[in-house]
């Protein structure tokens, strides 16, 4: 077993983690961080306690990722990364070990940019019921087969998680386990069409009510423009800008759009609406984690929702949770929400009642 140092870019900070190589079932791991190979309970195993395994010369698409898996009590999350980039987006599912026996038990979500999104994708197809056990191994199987997946503990005849829509692309890419935990009898079986058993919801687009594009600016420091009450001369047009379009449902994920880092951790998304008469129109969104509304250059809206910022039970999860009177005016007005970010996900979606009167360019 050989051992280097790599700097490796996580979050916001830069950390010197040992790297390793291994051989468990079959497959050559990359370690990093705090992960070793050992026995436990009678399994060879890779135990990641802080870090990941990264499986070597496994490029997986579609087809089933089998394993076996022990967890301990505590506060942690545990799982599997595939179709990873290298470059920090991939497909996650994990388990939290300290919910068991609760809705968020475990957890799908896209990566974009290193940012994982589990404050915007919760309920159903993202999360599921499950009693954990704990200090003894127990079965996993995935699933992937095209934008669906499902996921399987103990039982491999029912899944335990349906997720309705992956989000990456569909690329062949990484697989990668972390912990805290212990993984072993690991086995990746690509093929084009497995066999998926649940019931899957029909992707539905949203209606014109629903925001579906925005032009997304690059990523600025949010300091800038948090205590500002007018929209500061000439700074949103200095910005460079590009045109996104959201999921089915009207969520942007911003994470898709640029990467954080150290005074970079917003951006400013443009709405333009045509309005008939001079009206005041209602908007319901919903932001994670930091959102500014201005209206014509004027702020008219402020609100945090950061993760535990209201008490500790506050997940900062994100919906159609708010709303703000627009005070438009006859012919072209220009809204400009800025989103900041803290971590969890960073997204925006939007929606009004009705169109009377209003036209969205999109």
């Amino acid at each position: 077993m050989k051992t280097i140092f790599l700097l490796f870019f996580c979050g916001f900070s830069i950390s010197v983690w040992a790297q390793s190589t291994t051989n468990l079932s079959g497959i050559e791991w990359q370690l990093q961080g705090k992960v070793k190979s050992e026995n436990y309970k009678g399994r060879e195993c890779l135990r990641t306690d802080e870090g990941v395994a990264i499986a070597q010369d496994v490029n997986f698409k579609n087809g089933i990722i089998q394993f076996n898996m022990c967890i301990q009590t505590g506060r942690g999350f545990a799982g599997i990364r595939f179709r990873g980039d290298g470059a920090g987006n991939t497909e996650e599912f994990y388990i939290r070990k300290h919910q068991s026996g609760n809705p968020d038990a475990m957890q799908y979500t896209p990566v974009y940019n290193g940012n994982a999104g589990w404050q915007l994708y919760y309920g159903d197809g993202y999360g599921a019921v499950k009693k954990h056990v704990f200090d003894e191994w127990f079965s996993v199987k995935l699933v992937i087969s095209g934008k669906k997946g499902e996921v399987y503990i103990t039982d491999m005849e029912k899944p335990v998680l349906v997720i309705h829509e992956l989000k990456m692309n569909e690329k062949a890419g990484k697989v990668a386990f972390y912990g805290p935990a212990r993984f072993a009898d690991i086995k990746v079986t690509p093929m084009n069409s497995p066999e998926l058993r649940g019931a899957f919801n029909e992707i539905v687009k949203a209606g014109e009510e629903v925001i579906q594009s925005y032009q997304v600016s690059e990523v600025f420091d949010a300091e800038k423009l948090l205590n500002e009450n007018l929209m500061p001369a000439n700074f949103s047009n200095k910005l460079e800008y590009k045109k996104w379009e959201t999921e089915a449902d009207g969520l942007m994920n911003i994470s898709r759009t640029g990467v954080l880092g150290e005074k970079r951790n917003a951006v400013l998304l443009k709405i333009t609406i045509e309005s008939e008469t001079d009206l005041v129109k209602m908007m319901n969104f919903g932001f994670s984690d930091v959102a500014k509304i201005f209206v014509n250059g004027k702020a008219v809206w402020l609100g945090n929702d950061v993760y535990r910022s209201r008490d500790y039970r506050f997940l900062g999860t994100m919906g159609y949770f708010d709303s703000v009177y627009l005070d438009l005016k006859s012919g072209k007005n220009e809204v400009v929400v800025m989103v900041a970010e803290n971590f969890g996900g960073w997204g925006f979606k939007a929606r009004f009642e009705n169109m009377n009167g209003i036209k969205v360019n999109q």
